[in-house]
Order: C-alpha cells, then structure tokens, then sequence
C-alpha cells in the first residue's frame, strides 16, 4: 500500500484528532493490513463498531432464537444509553462468524482448495466489500468475519439487559477501516447509474 498510498487522504481524516493522534493514524493506515486493530478501552459503553457476544438474532424460517457474537453497525450516538428518547431504539448489528466456519461452509459448497485458500486471503487483506475481517484479538479467540449481508436488530433496552460481554473496541485505525468498509459497501456514489427522467 505504501506505493500508492494515497497522500489526499489527510483531508479525510476526523477533525477531532490531535496532529499527533492523525500522523499514527497515517502511518498506521500506511502499513495497511498490519495495523493494531483493538484497544482496551471503553469497556461498558456501547460503540459503533465493537464487538460483543450476547446478541440475539432471529431465525426466519423457524423462529427461533439464538445468542451470537456481533459487531454494532448503529452509529455511537443512537446506541448512547445517556440519551433522552421519546420511543425505544433498536441496536443494528452484523453477526460474527468463525473465518474456519466460513471456509467450512465454501468447502460444503464444493468450491476447490484454490479458490478457498484465495477468498480468505482477499478477506484477509479486506478485498471484499461485504465482509470486514477481525484477526484475533481484543477478547477474540481466533479469526472472525463480519458479513455486512446479514444485517439483524435488537431493542437497544433489551440488548442493554441482556447477558453480554465485550469483545473487543476498535482503535482508531480498526474503526477508520470499519467504516471505510461500511462506505464502499452500503454508499456508493459512483454506482454508474445515471438518475435523471430525461
């Protein structure tokens, strides 16, 4: 990345950090994909992009339901339990899923060892859009992938109550890449569809 690293990207980094704080996130975005990942700090406040286990998702087709670990894609903001509100609000997570389970589930699809072995590279490295990879780290015991098609809520009050721990909290670099992620996936203004009725 060092090669090509683009140096405009100074103009797009949060105003709110000191010039000390923007060059480490500069040289950590430089030595990109080896960067440091979590922090521990934070432990009880809900933000955008943590980690926790105690979600709970909906099955579709039975209704059942099950507790996984997720990462919170709601912005910090809406999740903050000090906020006043005039009506509950739900907690918008993405499941986490064991990167072993979803070679497992590549291999039980019958794709070749080549191919397999080449997606988790490029999920590794953070190549493909719809999946954010999370090394092993924080309170990780290994490496996970977050599928940002399978998008679940929860009311927020009832995630709140609920029995969850921390997994991780991402650092500044970790949280940049997360939500360059979420961009490119969710908003893509060059999408090459022009939208005009003439």
């Amino acid at each position: 990345m060092t090669d090509t690293f683009p140096e405009d990207i100074k103009n797009h980094l949060p105003a709110y950090l000191s010039p000390e704080q923007k060059e480490d996130l500069l040289n950590q975005i430089r030595n990109f994909p080896k960067i440091n990942y979590y922090i521990h700090k934070h432990d009880q406040e809900v933000l955008q992009g943590d980690g926790w286990a105690g979600f709970t998702i909906l099955d579709f087709v039975s209704g059942e339901r099950k507790s996984v670990k997720g990462i919170v894609l709601s912005n910090s903001c809406d999740v903050d339990i000090q906020n006043e509100r005039d009506l509950d609000v739900n907690v918008v997570f993405v499941p986490l899923v064991k990167i072993d389970n979803y070679e497992k589930l590549l291999r039980d699809a019958g794709l070749s060892e080549d191919r397999i072995s080449s997606k988790i590279e490029s999920i590794k490295q953070q190549r493909i859009t719809s999946m954010v990879f999370f090394p092993k780290g924080g309170n990780l015991s290994g490496d996970y992938i977050a599928n940002l098609d399978d998008i679940h809520s929860q009311p927020l009050r009832c995630f709140i109550s609920g029995d969850k721990s921390k997994l991780f909290t991402l650092s500044q670099a970790g949280f940049y890449m997360f939500i360059l992620k979420l961009s490119i996936h969710f908003c893509r203004f060059q999408e090459d569809v022009l939208r005009y009725d003439s």
